[in-house]
């Protein structure tokens, strides 16, 4: 297979670790990396030894590079320009979560990438989770039955989100969407039918955010879902990321247990986890989850199979994970045609 030309825009958290693991897989060629703040760019294309170029606009990437992948990591609300233009030149693309801040804009990618015949695929990490996966495969082999029940929390200590997303878009769109695009991968053919959700914002009001959330969704199978998810436990807390996933069904149940890393390290100043599963960086180089997906989307652009989620996938995860905010914010039950 020939080596693949890839870009990746935006230079900050997840995207210097988008832009490590290209550099860093034979199959691939980083050829540049984006962003409008060109220092925070170069630091991440230094770091990564000589040849990758840096840019300050996706305009002036695509004016200079023959790509077949740009990976896009800017924050939602800026997904959609370079995504219009990427897909134009028609080059493949892979996008962070989710696909945008709005339906809207959503659609319009989705739209685009069918219309110029190029792949789409969006970063939803827990899809290359051992643990969700190998769950997913207990309903594909008809061990659970027919799903009744699913509880899915995913909680975080205050000095982690809103640290970095407060004010930007509400905390259901950066953390609920997680478990909104497993639960609609788990269940398959059921659709939403209703949605309701309850918020608080006692803590993190100040900051634009929200403390919590609580929804629960009918789906047309009958199944019911209970959504929990908040980033307002203490900064002591033990659990960088309280988070599971409970299924019970009518041949059988499981559990996907994530609060705990498996290594934990206290001084006299401090106490946390240390990832060692979604992007634990080992020898100098970022693996786990993420080394997973990126390295299966590189397959997936040269003719594989992946489970990467499509535009489609997305654009459900999207519209189930408003429903709640509009829920939350007004109080209502929300009604799917």
């Amino acid at each position: 297979m020939r080596t693949i030309k890839v870009a990746v825009i935006g230079a900050g958290f997840m995207g210097s670790m988008h832009a490590s693991i290209f550099a860093g897989d034979p199959r691939a060629e980083l050829v540049a990396v984006v962003d409008r703040d060109t220092a925070r760019a170069k630091a991440v294309a230094d770091g990564l030894g000589g040849g990758v170029r840096v840019y300050g606009s996706h305009e002036e990437l695509l004016a200079n590079e023959t790509l077949d992948l740009v990976s896009i990591c800017t924050p939602d609300h800026l997904h959609l320009e370079p995504a219009l233009a990427i897909a134009a030149k028609g080059i493949n693309l892979f996008v962070e979560k989710p696909i945008a801040s709005t339906l809207e804009e959503g659609r319009k990618i989705v739209a685009a990438c069918q219309a110029s015949g190029v792949k789409l695929g969006v970063g939803y990490l827990l899809r290359f989770d051992p643990r969700y996966y190998k769950a997913r495969e207990l309903i594909e082999t008809g061990k659970i039955g027919t799903p009744i029940h699913v509880y899915a929390r995913r909680n975080s200590a205050r000095t982690e989100g809103p640290k970095r997303y407060a004010g930007t878009l509400p905390l259901a769109m950066h953390v609920t969407v997680h478990d909104v695009d497993m639960v609609l991968w788990m269940l398959k053919g059921q659709t939403p039918v209703t949605a309701y959700a309850q918020q608080t914002e006692i803590l993190l009001g100040e900051m634009g955010t929200q403390d919590t959330l609580a929804g629960v969704v009918r789906f047309s199978g009958g199944t019911v879902v209970t959504f929990e998810s908040a980033w307002s436990l203490p900064a002591g807390a033990r659990h960088m990321i309280d988070a599971r996933l409970e299924m019970i069904g009518t041949e059988g149940s499981f559990e996907v247990q994530c609060g705990d890393s498996g290594l934990y390290f206290a001084d006299n100043q401090t106490s946390r986890e240390i990832d060692t599963q979604h992007w634990p960086e080992m020898g100098g180089k970022v693996g786990g989850d993420l080394r997973i997906e990126l390295s299966s989307v590189l397959d997936w652009i040269g003719g594989a199979d992946c489970h990467v989620a499509t535009g489609e996938e997305a654009l459900l995860s999207l519209e189930l994970t408003q429903a709640l905010v509009r829920s939350a914010d007004t109080g209502e039950v929300q009604r799917f045609s």
